[in-house]
C-alpha cells in the first residue's frame, strides 16, 4: 500500500473447526481506540479470519509523540472479538494469544478482562502502540510487521447420551472403538415431558469439534458375544450444551439424543 506499512496483525485459528482455522470472526476497535485510528489515518482492515492495522509514513512522528496514554500508562489499542455465529460461546474453552515470529517478546499483544455480560465479547484484545517502554522511532519502526496469533481451544464437556425408546429389557453400554474413552452404565432419568431416558455420560470430558472423529458404540451385553445395536452414535453439537451437576460439581454437559 502506497504510504503505508503493516503495523501489526493478529490471525485466529480455533480447535473447534476441522481446518484449526477461525470462521465468522468479527473484530470492532473501542470508541477511543477508532478515533485514534481515525486522527493518524491508520488503516484497518479485517476479514473472518482476523485483521490488520498499518501505518501511514508521514503520520508516524505523531503517533510516536502519543505513544503513551493521559494516565501515563503505554497507549493500548483495543479491539473486541466476536463470532457471527450465536453458538461460538458453547464450543470455545480458552482463549491465548502469542507471537508467530520466534524472535518475538509477545509484549506487543495481550488479552484483556472481560466483564460478563450478555452481549460481552469473547476476548479483548490490547495491541500495545509501541511495544517497548523504551527505544526510539527507528527502533518501533523496526519493530513493525508483528504478527500475533489469537488461538482459541475448542470447549470440552461431558458427552451424556439420552436412550430414548423401547430397548426390550436388553442390558445397554457405550463402548468406544479405540478403548480411550469409558462411560457410565445406564441409569434411568425422567425427562419433562413425562417419559424416561436411559443416561450415559463420559467418564470425563470431551472435546466439541466441527466434525466429531470418535466411534462410540450402542451395544447389547446382556449375553455373550455382545451385539452392536448402533455402530457409530453422533457426536456432540454446540446446540445441545446444559450445565449439570456431576458428582457434586457444576459442570458444561452435552445432550445426545438416541431413539430406538
Amino acid at each position: 500500500m502506497p504510504g503505508h506499512s503493516l503495523f501489526a496483525s493478529v490471525q485466529v485459528s480455533h480447535d473447534y473447526f476441522f481446518d484449526g482455522r477461525g470462521r465468522d470472526m468479527l473484530f470492532r476497535p473501542h470508541a477511543e481506540t477508532l478515533a485514534f485510528l481515525r486522527r493518524f489515518d491508520m488503516r484497518f482492515f479485517a476479514d473472518a479470519q482476523g485483521f490488520s492495522l498499518s501505518i501511514d509514513e508521514s503520520q508516524r512522528a505523531g503517533i510516536w509523540s502519543e505513544r503513551m496514554d493521559d494516565d501515563g500508562a503505554p497507549r493500548l489499542l483495543r479491539f473486541d472479538v466476536r463470532s457471527a455465529d450465536p453458538y461460538s460461546v458453547c464450543y470455545t474453552g480458552s482463549v491465548d494469544i502469542s507471537p508467530l515470529a520466534t524472535d518475538d517478546d509477545g509484549a506487543g499483544a495481550s488479552l484483556l478482562p472481560v466483564e460478563p455480560a450478555a452481549d460481552a465479547p469473547l476476548v479483548t484484545i490490547g495491541l500495545r502502540l509501541i511495544p517497548g517502554a523504551e527505544g526510539d522511532v527507528s527502533a518501533w519502526v523496526h519493530a513493525f510487521g508483528r504478527i500475533h496469533r489469537l488461538h482459541m481451544r475448542s470447549r470440552e464437556t461431558i458427552w451424556k447420551y439420552l436412550l430414548i425408546g423401547e430397548w426390550r429389557d436388553r442390558k445397554l453400554a457405550v463402548a468406544d472403538q479405540r478403548g480411550e474413552m469409558t462411560f457410565t452404565a445406564p441409569v434411568p432419568e425422567p425427562l419433562p415431558d413425562g417419559r424416561s431416558a436411559l443416561v450415559v455420560r463420559s467418564a470425563s470430558p470431551i472435546l466439541l469439534q466441527e466434525r466429531p472423529v470418535q466411534r462410540f458404540q450402542l451395544r447389547d451385553v446382556t449375553d455373550s458375544p455382545e451385539r452392536i445395536l448402533i455402530q457409530r452414535l453422533p457426536g456432540a453439537v454446540p446446540q445441545r450444551l446444559w450445565r449439570e451437576v456431576v458428582g457434586g460439581k457444576p459442570t458444561m454437559v452435552s445432550e445426545i439424543f438416541v431413539h430406538s
